[in-house]
């Protein structure tokens, strides 16, 4: 009895929260007594019948307009649920939001041979979800969550060998602290060696880095400095030469922070084509005329630069006559290795420096091969590639960015891990990289044609939800990702979840 009245009481309280005055006191005080007196009678009566309290008898059950709780302790069990606490933080002051899911099933198979372009479905229709309860979650019938088209993938594979690889990244504490989500999408137990160089100090911050990489399953070790920027990153040609552990070592990696291997497996393969037995010098271009034309024909840093090991060493020869020349890294490199070796520049086209600023949704919605590499995601544009990556513990990393046209929606398609858009020009010629991107201060024409093209201008008509969140559940083998379209002066925010779900035959 006790527990309903405080429940109502709750309730009141948070239905009258708009009301209450600061000449209220009163009430505020009573009622505070009230409340008092319920927890130490509930605290005596769950003592003396040995009864654990759940979170949920402390909280008043809100109702979803159907007449049912939302927050009760079997409700918290249902796979079906919209969870409002997550569209009030996307839907910033929104009250509502239009909303409706996609249910994807991934069945993994042996059979698998390669991913369907279209999927045999269409977008669910909208409804309104009210936000301004004091309800946590929204539960749904089962049959909103029924699995609205299935799709096979490749049996799940453990992570792959790449203890022939050693990465070095000269940065902050503080930048590769807020790197490892994204370092251990690619590296997590895959026995990839990792080296960090940085700054003095930060002792403290120090431990908690590698405690968390431990975890994680990365294996990072940390080489403090007292150089500056540029002079760390150039380090890494004798820092790494210097923690190279195994003999089978074949390659030594330079890169930034904010460098991403969406698939260490295709990135393994890709490096296998090459021998590693003579000095090899592979990396990425600058997608822009405008920055070639200052910096050269070399591997940009921020792609990732590959080294042989027997490029490495040779290059401990002339380390201090390179060191003195005191430029950016990625030019350092390139001036030593052209000044005093036989190797030259190799470019692999599947790593990307993304020297584009504003919007990169063109690259990311081209529907082309996944990339080796990609850069700048969070500085000169915005793509959670961390979130992106999640879903390929459902469906395997080569689904990462896949472009599936959802066939029963007119002219929409599904880019897996970044957007979900209405694009009508696709259907003249699919292939053409939209540019999206801000222009190059290069005089001449098609400043990026030459890295990126076929090109076509930006569709300004096209409508594309962006991915914002995504919630992993492991116990459940399910990934929701949240896409959504930002609310105009007429409409609400629009969200589109797509649920990917592990299935049985």
């Amino acid at each position: 009895m006790a527990m309903q009245q405080l429940r109502l009481l709750f309730h009141h309280l948070f239905q009258h929260r708009t009301k209450l005055q600061v000449g209220s006191w009163k009430l505020l005080v009573s009622a505070a007594s009230f409340l008092l007196a319920c927890l130490i009678l509930i605290t005596y009566s769950a003592t003396a019948g040995n009864r654990r309290i759940s979170d949920s008898d402390l909280f008043f059950d809100a109702d979803d307009g159907n007449g049912h709780s939302t927050d009760s302790d079997s409700d918290s069990k249902n796979a079906c649920f919209v969870d409002l606490n997550l569209l009030r933080v996307l839907a910033d002051n929104s009250t509502t939001v239009d909303y409706s899911r996609l249910n994807i099933g991934v069945l993994r198979t042996d059979n698998f041979t390669a991913f369907e372009e279209t999927l045999d479905v269409s977008i669910p229709s909208y409804r309104t979800v009210h936000l301004d309860t004091g309800a946590s979650r929204e539960i749904r019938t089962e049959e909103d969550c029924t699995t609205s088209v299935t799709i096979q993938a490749p049996i799940a594979a453990p992570p792959p060998d790449a203890s022939h690889m050693i990465f070095g990244v000269a940065t902050l504490l503080e930048k590769l602290e807020d790197s490892l989500d994204a370092f251990a999408h690619w590296a997590s137990n895959t026995q990839a060696q990792i080296v960090a160089v940085v700054e003095q100090g930060g002792s403290s911050v120090r431990s908690r880095i590698q405690e968390r990489a431990s975890e994680l399953g990365i294996r990072l070790a940390i080489t403090q400095t007292e150089d500056d920027r540029f002079d760390r990153y150039f380090s890494l040609v004798r820092v790494l030469y210097q923690n190279l552990e195994e003999e089978s070592t074949k390659w030594a990696v330079l890169m930034d922070d904010d460098t991403f291997f969406p698939s260490m497996r295709n990135l393994v393969h890709r490096l296998d084509s090459y021998d590693s037995t003579i000095p090899q010098y592979i990396g990425g271009m600058t997608e822009d005329l405008a920055r070639l034309s200052g910096s050269g024909y070399m591997a940009y840093g921020g792609a990732g630069i590959f080294l042989s090991i027997p490029l490495l060493a040779d290059l401990q020869y002339y380390y201090e006559a390179c060191n003195s020349l005191k430029d950016k890294g990625d030019r350092m490199l390139s001036s030593c290795i052209y000044s005093h070796t036989d190797a030259k520049f190799t470019w692999e086209r599947g790593l990307h420096q993304l020297d584009i600023h504003g919007d990169a949704s063109g690259f990311f919605e081209s529907g082309r091969p996944l990339p080796l590499s990609v850069h700048h995601w969070r500085s000169w544009f915005q793509a959670d590639m961390v979130a992106l990556g999640k879903v390929a513990d459902i469906c395997g990393e080569e689904c990462l960015l896949r472009r599936f046209h959802l066939s029963k929606s007119k002219d929409w398609f599904l880019v897996n891990g970044f957007s979900v858009i209405q694009d009508a020009t696709l259907w003249n010629d699919p292939r053409p990289m939209e540019q999206t991107w801000e222009k190059s201060k290069h005089k001449g024409s098609d400043p990026f044609a030459y890295s990126l093209g076929p090109l076509r201008r930006q569709d300004p008509d096209k409508v594309s939800f962006q991915l914002r969140d995504v919630v992993q559940e492991t116990d459940r083998g399910q990934v929701r990702q949240i896409y959504m379209l930002n609310a105009t002066d007429e409409n609400p925010p629009q969200v589109l979840e797509v649920a990917w779900t592990e299935v049985q035959e």
